[in-house]
């Protein structure tokens, strides 16, 4: 036994593999123990020094299979193999250690940042050189969107490059037309179309970052359709704006859906010197120019003639109000004409053969297609001249969808459309801040200010004007006063009609749908004691969970009110809200009287009458009652853990529902997504009648260049709040309305949930 032993050892002591294989394994540890003393000075972490181990091991079974083939009788197929072997493992070996200490963090890196266009170089970087070390499929549709791209043309160069401020990219040619779906990262892009003989078209458009199934957007990011147009067919400095339908977004319009004409548009603002060719032309003296303006100063009716007096510059001469003896200053021939009546703009459109832009026409040129939430990118606001102390030359701030530029800032932009006898400014200027970008704000049509200017649209046919030409109703606001904070006798009164009472729910499963990889749903119904009728409530479950969940109940948005899908459609991923799920806990989503398939006719936007305020007020009461009764099934399950659930409000529910907080002490904390108080809403949900009585740990997450909930807003939810300093925090994000940058919007919200929930 002991001699078979010797001889085994003898044996391996002379093999060629034994010696490989030690010195090998000498050398590792010898590496590995110099790599640990220097690492740190490096700013080598663990996860170097463990990816170094794993390489090693990697290696040893190659090394041996060398040793082998080398101490045996070589052959060309032998030696080829070695060579095989060894270029393999370098190369395995290698791209190891570069993905995971450098395209890995950078990628990771980027998916924190939201940053998708980095993060597609780095998974396209990953796939082409070393796609056996990583599956990228499961990020692809976090970064990436299909796309189709219908052009009426075949035969069309495309091109595509991030919209950044960052860096210029250089253009990624994609193909010519017709062109098969094809996918882009998220966010906003430039595409550029090119033919011979035909106009070259640079568009700026948003790739979205999510859509929703009661949305006219589909899944799929669509540019249908696009025309091309012929050389010299489009008058010098203007771009065409195709025709189809669009959602504009300008701050009191709501959301509803138009058709416009093809028509073109000013690239630029006009300027000084495009402006003196109508002043050197007598424009001010040509009456074809006026014709049929009603001149209104003061409420008073003025002549032609009467109107050109108002109508001078500092020396008394017919032109803008700070020029001078009919001339703009030395050096500013090509800014943006300001000092200009509504009156002398109209004019001067009709002097070019065009006319100033109705809204809605100006609206579709300004926003890109396909994003509604988010209808002014914040990458072109960054871009864009807003918050500062002076106008700027045209032609580099802010490309819009169309390829016109300062439609976002500069100066605000005189319209067609007259609100209240005044004129309609849109756009915002350089001195506002940026999500003013989606206001149109009236002015006296008199007014000649520095801060207005204006472009021009030339509509192919001249029927498309109407009705889009006629005037803008809207209503008027509130005195002050009417949002004076109750007292406190008088909130209690006004409690009592959000008092709920224990009843039976009576609740029973209709369906568990298990169709889903991730998670399951469950639709039950309850019965709420108002009116008969009953409710039912979406539970969302990770898949496979176990014990007790905590739950985060949500309040949505305004789409869930107007035009919401299918009960049995409703998708946490629409909202961008799976996260939830992936951590690990429930998403418990009520259908609130008047929202899914509670809907109801009545108008949820801001009360305008009486009757309406007594049913906005109901609903109200409602949605408090509705939260109780969610609660109260909540309770009887066993898989739900009562004592961590959390509120979460989106948009319209972080506006209105808030002061379900009032009258339900179950909440454990509370994360408001572009929410806020505001006094345009009816002093029941004023934000300082309800919000210095919540007291509950409270998280507002808010975008900078929120068009719909601005700054003001979030900011006086803020100060409102009765909740103590330090459990109430506000982050703002350089984002528009919705959606927030997805990944660190995730990371605060979980960390808020950790932070309060019941051990």
């Amino acid at each position: 036994m002991e001699e078979n032993s010797k001889n085994i050892i003898d044996k391996l002591r002379h093999s060629t593999i034994f010696k490989v294989v030690s010195g090998y394994a000498i050398v590792a540890f010898i590496t590995v123990q110099v790599a640990s003393l220097v690492s740190s000075s490096f700013g080598f972490g663990q996860e170097f020094m463990q990816n170094i181990i794993i390489v090693f091991l990697i290696v040893l079974p190659f090394i041996a299979i060398t040793a082998w083939a080398a101490s045996s009788r070589f052959s060309t197929l032998k030696i080829l193999g070695i060579v095989f072997l060894v270029l393999f493992t370098g190369y395995g070996g290698g791209s190891y250690i570069w993905v995971n200490n450098f395209i890995l963090p950078d990628l990771k890196k980027a998916l924190e940042e939201d940053n998708y266009v980095a993060a597609w170089d780095q998974i396209n970087t990953l796939n082409s050189l070393a796609p056996f070390l990583y599956n990228s499929d499961s990020l692809d549709s976090e970064i990436s969107l299909p796309v189709n791209i219908g052009i009426t043309e075949p035969g069309v160069d495309v091109y595509w490059k991030p919209y950044t401020v960052e860096k210029d990219y250089e253009w990624r040619f994609i193909g010519k037309t017709p062109l098969p779906e094809f996918s882009l990262p998220r966010g906003v892009i430039n595409l550029k179309l090119e033919k011979e003989g035909y106009v070259t078209r640079i568009l700026t458009e948003a790739n979205p970052s999510f859509t929703f199934k009661n949305h006219p957007i589909p899944p799929t990011f669509e540019l249908t359709p696009l025309g091309m147009y012929p050389t010299n067919s489009i008058p010098e400095g203007m771009v065409p704006v195709d025709s189809g339908n669009f959602i504009p977004a300008l701050i009191g319009e709501g959301i509803q859906e138009y058709n416009l004409g093809t028509f073109y548009i000013d690239r630029n603002e006009v300027t000084n010197k495009e402006f003196k060719e109508f002043v050197d032309a007598n424009g001010y003296d040509i009456f074809q120019y006026w014709s049929e303006m009603d001149f209104i100063l003061n409420g008073e009716s003025l002549s032609w003639e009467q109107a050109k007096e108002k109508m001078v510059d500092t020396t008394g001469v017919p032109s803008p109000a700070n020029w001078e003896l009919g001339s703009y200053k030395d050096g500013e021939g090509d800014f943006p004409v300001t000092g200009v009546t509504w009156y002398e703009a109209q004019a001067y459109a009709r002097f070019k053969g065009n006319i100033l832009p109705p809204m809605y026409h100006w609206a579709k040129a300004a926003f890109p297609i396909t994003e509604v939430a988010a209808p002014i990118s914040p990458v072109l606001l960054k871009k864009s001249n807003f918050s500062n102390n002076s106008i700027m030359t045209g032609g580099r701030n802010g490309m819009g969808p169309y390829g016109t530029f300062d439609m976002a800032g500069n100066v605000s932009e005189w319209s067609w459309n007259i609100f209240g006898g005044r004129g309609l400014t849109l756009g915002g200027n350089f001195s506002d801040p940026a999500y003013s970008a989606s206001s149109a704000t009236p002015s006296p049509r008199f007014v000649r200010s520095t801060n207005i200017g204006f472009r021009t649209v030339r509509l192919l046919n001249p029927r498309d004007l109407n009705p889009f030409g006629d005037p803008i109703e809207r209503q008027a606001p509130r005195p002050a006063e009417y949002f004076q904070p109750f007292t406190d006798e008088e909130f209690k009164l006004y409690s009592r009609n959000f008092e709920v009472g224990p009843i039976d729910l009576n609740a029973k499963s209709i369906y568990i749908d298990e169709s889903h990889p991730a998670w399951d749903k469950e639709r039950i119904q309850v019965e709420v004691g108002y009116n008969n009728e009953k409710m039912d409530v979406l539970i969302f479950k990770p898949k496979n969970s176990i014990g007790s969940l905590d739950s985060v109940i949500l309040y949505p948005g305004a789409n869930y009110y107007r035009t919401p899908p299918g009960i049995d459609e409703v998708d946490p991923g629409e909202y961008g809200l799976d996260f939830v799920l992936k951590s690990g806990r429930a998403l418990v989503w009520p259908a609130y009287k008047g929202s899914m398939n509670r809907i109801t006719d009545m108008n949820i936007s801001f009360p305008s009458t009486q009757e309406h305020m007594r049913l906005f007020r109901q609903l109200l009461s409602h949605w408090t009652v509705d939260t109780a009764r969610t609660i109260d099934y909540m309770q009887s399950r066993k898989d739900l853990f009562n004592e961590n659930i959390f509120y979460v409000g989106m948009s319209y529910g972080g506006l209105f529902t808030p002061h379900v907080l009032l009258f339900e002490d179950r909440f454990k904390a509370a994360v408001f997504y572009v929410g806020g108080a505001t006094t345009s809403i009816p002093p029941m949900v004023d934000g300082k009648n309800h919000m210095p009585r919540i007291k509950i740990p409270v998280l507002m997450l808010n975008g900078e260049q929120d068009y719909l909930v601005p700054p003001s807003a979030p900011k006086a939810m803020y100060t409102y709040l009765g909740t103590p300093e330090e459990d109430k925090k506000l982050i703002f994000y350089e984002s528009g309305h919705w959606p927030l940058p997805r990944n660190q919007m995730i990371k605060e919200t979980l960390k808020w949930f950790e932070e309060y929930q019941e051990k």
